[in-house]
This record gives C-alpha cells, structure tokens and sequence, in this order.
C-alpha cells in the first residue's frame, strides 16, 4: 500500500468542509502546503465583486496571474478557503495580505497588526511598476514566487 500524499491528506483533512479559516490554515500547515495565497486570491475575488476600492487593480493583477488547474492541492485550499470566507467574511489581516498581494504588488503576512491595508511600509518606498521591487527581508517562499510569477509575465 502507498503512502498518502499530501492532495490525500489534504482531502481527509478537509473533508465535506465547513472548516473555518484558522482550521483550514491549520490543515494545510499539517501537510506541509499552507501558502498565504490560497487564502489571499479567493479574498481578493471577493473584494472584486463587492466593488471595494482598489478592486480595478487587484482584478489586473489577477489576469496575469491565470488559475491553470493543474495544481490540485492549490485548487482545493481556494475552494474551501472561499467557502469560509463567505460565510465569516474576510479577516482584516486577510484583506491586507490579499491587498498586498493583488492591489499593492507586495508581500505581508497574515497576522501583521498595525498597518492599514493602503500603508506603505516604512522600510520599502513606493516604486514605479516597471521597476522591481526589492524584497526588504530574506526572501520567503511567496516572495519568491510572486517574483517568479512577475519574471514569467513580464511585470518588472
């Protein structure tokens, strides 16, 4: 018999659903695949429809970066991610990881206290969006990769 794999796990974990955010977040950390992005693209779709300010750029910003489907894992935290998010709503450190990632073109964390979604942080002035901007950190795993998604499509 062959061990399970993580879209296993993450399968038993979530189940029928009805998790919670927190829940969810901790399913995903217990197999090893728990990205801020799984929770921050279905808020960010969510602030789209409701019209909240900023929704313009953060729906530009998701067009160059396409839901492929072939990462199953990925589809199924966005899945039952938004299925929590519509019956709590969003959190504010979710609004503000997703306006980060969607609106601002930057990367938080979820759980930064103290900046308003449309703060600049202090250390990393704004820059012109054919201009990279430069990590102010060591470089985590969604840094990376939404500047690998940048190089990808041509968003320097």
């Amino acid at each position: 018999m062959r061990k399970p794999t993580k879209l296993d796990r993450l399968r038993e974990g979530i189940g029928a659903g009805g998790q919670s955010i927190s829940e969810l977040k901790q399913i995903a950390k217990s197999v090893g695949f728990w990205q801020e992005r799984f929770v921050a693209r279905p808020a960010a779709e969510m602030l789209i429809q409701q019209g909240a300010p900023g929704a313009e750029t953060m729906e530009m910003t998701l067009k160059t970066m396409p839901i492929t489907g072939r990462d199953k894992k990925a589809d199924l935290l966005r899945a039952a991610f938004r299925s929590a998010l519509e019956r709590e709503g969003i959190p504010a450190d979710v609004e503000r990881t997703a306006r980060s990632f969607y609106e601002q073109r930057r990367s938080t964390r979820i759980g930064d206290h103290g900046r308003r979604p449309d703060a600049t942080p202090a250390r990393q002035p704004v820059q012109p969006s054919d201009q990279p901007i430069e990590p102010t950190s060591t470089p985590d795993i969604v840094t990376m990769i939404v500047n690998a998604v940048r190089r990808l499509f041509g968003s320097r």
